[in-house]
């Protein structure tokens, strides 16, 4: 999951190399920096440029080292549950690791399965205080912002707690540099298995909430754009563009 997306491209010095590309990365909140982009988001830039000039290739079977965009069909489809003999796998471990992998280089707070191309009943959640505390404190009391450590769930089975609906924007690394208002509950509550195969339970309301329901979603086949208030939906850098 996304909260802001931000947009820039290449120089057009690359164009010749075949490298031109829009680069879309995500950051909790726009925040004062060089060129309007953090250092991590930088260097995540240049580390593709270096790769692609080295010639390294992204990883060509699942789970992928990158998010699948909107259009592949597998983001569309009814992930499997896993069975629980085969959680300590090492396929299944790898997924896992690849999911924590993708989210933290991303810097996004919640990944899914399938969005590395696997369908399997996987998600992995994670808002550090550095996340919280980039975005304006007035838009963190808004929508009860609060950081957690990384949670991993399996096969996770989500109950409404309080069927309150708020609306607020959101943003999805399979859809990177956009948003839209998207009403969701405001209290949830998930059960299922961690990365041991022990049994979990976590209830929560607001921020958290918000990105629970969005990763589970994406088990379903579903995305916020389904669900979206059309008239928001937005490029998020809409306003630094020429």
């Amino acid at each position: 999951m996304a909260v802001i997306a931000l947009t820039i491209r290449t120089s057009a010095s690359l164009c010749t190399m075949n490298l031109t590309r829009v680069f879309c990365t995500t950051i909790p909140a726009r925040a004062p920096s060089f060129w309007g982009i953090s250092k991590l988001q930088a260097s995540a830039t240049l580390t593709w440029v270096f790769d692609k000039l080295r010639g390294k290739k992204r990883r060509s079977t699942p789970p992928y080292d990158f998010v699948l965009p909107v259009g592949n069909p597998i983001l569309r489809g009814q992930a499997l549950p896993v069975d629980p003999k085969n959680i300590k796998t090492k396929e299944t471990q790898e997924i896992v690791d690849q999911l924590i992998k993708v989210m933290r280089k991303k810097e996004a707070v919640g990944l899914s399965a399938p969005q590395l191309g696997v369908g399997l009943q996987i998600i992995a959640m994670e808002c550090t205080k550095r996340q919280v505390e980039i975005v304006p404190q007035e838009v963190r009391k808004a929508r009860e912002m609060q950081d957690f450590p990384l949670k991993i769930f399996i096969n996770p089975k989500l109950k409404v707690t309080n069927y309150t609906t708020v609306v607020f924007p959101e943003g999805c690394e399979s859809l990177p540099g956009y948003q839209a208002n998207v009403p969701r509950y405001y209290g949830v509550s998930v059960t299922g298995l961690d990365r041991e195969g022990l049994p979990v339970a976590w209830q929560v309301t607001g921020w958290p909430a918000r990105i629970l329901q969005h990763e589970v979603e994406h088990l379903r086949g579903n995305l916020y754009i389904d669900i979206m208030d059309s008239r928001t939906f937005m490029d998020c850098a809409w306003d630094r563009k020429k």
